[in-house]
């Protein structure tokens, strides 16, 4: 995933924030021309950071939906390939692989808010609550599913270790688990703050997410060929 579309969406963010703020002094002054660039600004930088975020944001749901799709393919060759009592946990993951992918459709709501919340002037802070709500339930499907993959994988190449002596150089690296409700407050009270330190930040844990399994996944197709 890029970690230059997060970075930019929080630099078009600051500066839809920075462009409201200097329409607000405009206003006050009277300053008619001066306002309505200001609020040109606004609506520039704020329709560009709802485009990278959704971009953001679609990268990981993407690049989690592919992982899912990906290591239902590894635990459906393990239980082929292995005849002990752990198949039938390997074959009950791999038939409800689809029960890990993210949905999408909060993430929707929440762009709709967002944008809403762009030209509602006083009530922006009502449909930034509703977005922030949205995107919570989004990040929760995002948490669940890599939370659940990781538990799942660091089951079997534990057991992997134990019954066939397979040796993997790591482990798939833990997106830390992280409070929906604590999410939604610190977001409320830092007026988006931590929401944007969490776009850049979460990226970067995706993409460590990603990379560990990758290698893993192929040292257990590796090994699986050796002892198949």
């Amino acid at each position: 995933m890029s970690m230059s579309l997060a970075v930019l969406a929080v630099v078009f963010v600051i500066l839809a924030v920075v462009f409201s703020i200097s329409a607000m002094v405009s206003a006050v002054q009277l300053q008619v021309g001066a306002t309505a660039g200001a609020v040109a600004g606004v609506a520039v930088f704020g329709i560009l950071s709802a485009i990278f975020q959704l971009l953001v944001l679609y990268q990981w749901s993407r690049a989690i939906n592919t992982n899912v799709t990906n290591t239902r393919d590894v635990f459906l060759n393990l239980k082929d390939h292995l005849e002990d009592p752990l198949r039938g946990e390997i074959g009950f993951f791999a038939n409800r692989s689809e029960e890990f992918i993210v949905q999408t459709w909060p993430f929707w709501v929440y762009l709709v808010f967002y944008v809403i919340g762009l030209f509602t002037g006083v009530y922006a802070i009502v449909f930034n609550i509703l977005a922030f709500i949205f995107l919570a339930v989004y990040l929760s499907f995002v948490f669940r599913s890599i939370g659940k993959l990781s538990d799942l994988k660091d089951k079997l190449y534990q057991y992997l270790e134990d019954k066939y002596g397979v040796r993997l150089t790591g482990r798939v690296f833990r997106v830390p688990r992280r409070s929906i409700a604590l999410f939604i407050i610190l977001g409320i009270i830092t007026f988006a703050i931590y929401w944007l330190y969490l776009l850049v930040k979460l990226s970067s844990e995706i993409n460590q997410y990603l990379s560990t399994d990758e290698t893993l996944r192929r040292e257990v197709e590796e090994a699986l060929s050796r002892v198949s």
